[in-house]
């Protein structure tokens, strides 16, 4: 069973199979089975073949279960989509994403590896990784690709890229994060911001994830189990919203039926948008 909501992305290395294992147990809700960056080029071949067993052998539960492999123009990359595909996982993450052509013909390559292993036609999703200046300013038409979930922030990448040096406020990042976001919700997919890679200090992950939170994202990747706790919770829906959207909708049904479009609560008005934010808090409840 896959999980609609994507509030904490986990890397796990494809060439652990502890790790593998172990992440079936995770309180993430996406699992990122990863075969690139991370995987030393010599570990290439025994990582896809983890990665494959892993599909196979292993009960992940309610996971959403992706796997990042290497470019799909390199021969790396194809051999990664011909062993991966086959074994059905939820989706393929693409990485350095930069256009909407990149999309479009790894969606090509997954829809004849699915039909050639028999399964449904766009079972398999597609996640893109934006990791760079092209691919932030590609990034809108990059969410209107085919098959496409979500867009997954890389930050290493892009702060090389870009050759900024972001402080602990992440202002330096602020242009790309809102720019993703906007992209996403224009597409209607989802948005999830890069890990802390400061694995050790919660409280810097707090600060980053109630700051992507604040500007949009639907959830935030982790480098540790233990990240991915504490992503949910901030990202959850709280009490104070919950009651605030069952207010909302009650005191805009009973305008409705005096003929009324809006209504006011302490001193505030709510009219449609209001309604449709509250129909989305309860919605994350749910």
């Amino acid at each position: 069973m896959k999980t609609k909501m994507r509030r904490s992305l986990l890397y796990v290395p494809g060439d652990s199979r502890k790790m593998l294992q172990k992440s079936a147990s995770s309180a993430a809700d996406l699992l990122l089975l990863n075969l690139e960056d991370g995987v030393a080029a010599a570990m290439k071949e025994e990582a896809r073949g983890n990665v494959v067993r892993a599909l196979g052998d292993i009960d992940f539960g309610p996971h959403e279960v992706v796997v990042r492999v290497n470019p799909p123009e390199t021969a790396t990359g194809r051999r990664d989509l011909e062993a991966v595909v086959p074994a059905r996982p939820h989706g393929i993450c693409l990485p350095k994403v930069e256009s909407a052509r990149q999309v479009e013909s790894a969606a090509a390559a997954i829809a004849a590896l699915e039909a050639q292993a028999g399964l449904e036609a766009g079972s398999v999703r597609i996640h893109a990784m934006i990791e760079s200046a092209r691919g932030v300013l590609g990034a809108p038409e990059i969410a209107a690709a085919p098959r496409l979930e979500s867009l997954v922030f890389g930050s290493a990448d892009y702060v090389a890229d870009v050759r900024c040096q972001p402080g602990d406020d992440r202002r330096e990042l602020r242009l790309a994060l809102e720019m993703m976001v906007l992209a996403a919700r224009a597409a209607g997919i989802d948005a999830i911001d890069a890990p802390c890679f400061d694995v050790r200090n919660q409280d810097i992950l707090r600060r980053e994830a109630a700051h992507a939170r604040r500007l949009g994202f639907d959830g935030k990747s982790a480098l540790h189990p233990e990240q991915a706790s504490i992503i949910n919770r901030i990202f959850d829906v709280t009490p104070e919203e919950i009651a605030w959207a069952e207010r909302t909708l009650a005191e805009l049904d009973a305008a409705e039926n005096r003929g009324k479009a809006l209504t006011t609560v302490e001193g505030r008005l709510l009219d449609n948008p209001h309604r449709l934010l509250a129909e989305r808090i309860l919605a994350r409840r749910r």
